[in-house]
């Protein structure tokens, strides 16, 4: 017989060992100087892992260092953010809102992206100040969006929505429909994490300003996506399987 329970349960131990049963679905630990580890495990009897620990002044970093067959020592330290000598310019800042619209009987929480690595991708795409929001969404909202800005009657993955350009900050939405991602990648032979890494990274370009109307564009719209996601440790896109 199956067991009931879909996700972990954790257990607070306290010094004499003594457990206690937590409803959550993920663990962070908080130290007064501002750092933290978050601990997350798959729902499933497969998949990922996710262990992030993040410096005092927000920088994360995680070091794991097995110590026997079974067990692993994990070093939280404060790193700070290296900056290439000969770039000269300093990191761009992000404000960023991260929205899920997708409906229930929609919505995949243990394939669906946190809004921690949203933000990684973002970033990784951003080279001017901006403020972000990436709103999931499922299929009708997609749909009545498509149709009501672009003319096109059907969800689409991803769409893009300027508001401000004047200033020195970009105002934009990015607005990506989970069940169309969901069916793309598994359409397409790619996991859920790299075809949404790839779609936020498209559309973070086009708000700054890249586009795909010729060839010229589509080839630097390209090979820029590509890099930025071989930077985040995804393989490139648009090589054939």
């Amino acid at each position: 017989m199956a067991s009931q329970t879909e996700r972990p349960v954790f257990h607070a131990i306290d010094a004499n060992g003594q457990a206690r049963a937590l409803k959550a679905e993920a663990l962070e630990l908080r130290w007064p100087d501002g750092r933290r580890l978050s601990l997350s495990l798959p729902a499933s009897a497969w998949g990922d892992l996710e262990l992030h620990a993040e410096a005092a002044d927000g920088t994360p970093v995680t070091l794991v260092k097995p110590s026997a067959c079974n067990l692993l020592t994990v070093r939280v330290d404060v790193l700070h953010d290296a900056q290439d000598a000969d770039a000269g310019a300093p990191a761009v800042h992000l404000e960023l809102d991260v929205q899920n619209a997708v409906p229930k009987a929609e919505d995949s929480k243990a394939v669906r992206p946190k809004k921690r690595q949203i933000r990684a991708w973002v970033a990784a795409a951003l080279s001017r100040d901006a403020a972000l929001a990436v709103r999931l969404v499922g299929e009708d909202e997609a749909r009545a969006l498509n149709r009501d800005f672009r003319g096109k009657d059907y969800p689409t993955n991803v769409l893009t929505f300027i508001y401000d350009e004047t200033g020195d900050t970009l105002n934009g939405d990015l607005v990506i429909c989970l069940p169309v991602v969901l069916r793309e990648a598994q359409a397409q032979g790619k996991t859920v994490a790299a075809h949404f890494a790839h779609l936020v990274v498209h559309g973070v370009l086009h708000l700054q300003g890249f586009d795909h109307e010729n060839d010229d564009e589509a080839q630097a719209m390209e090979a820029r996506e590509s890099d930025i996601l071989e930077g985040l440790g995804f393989a490139n896109p648009y090589d054939e399987v």
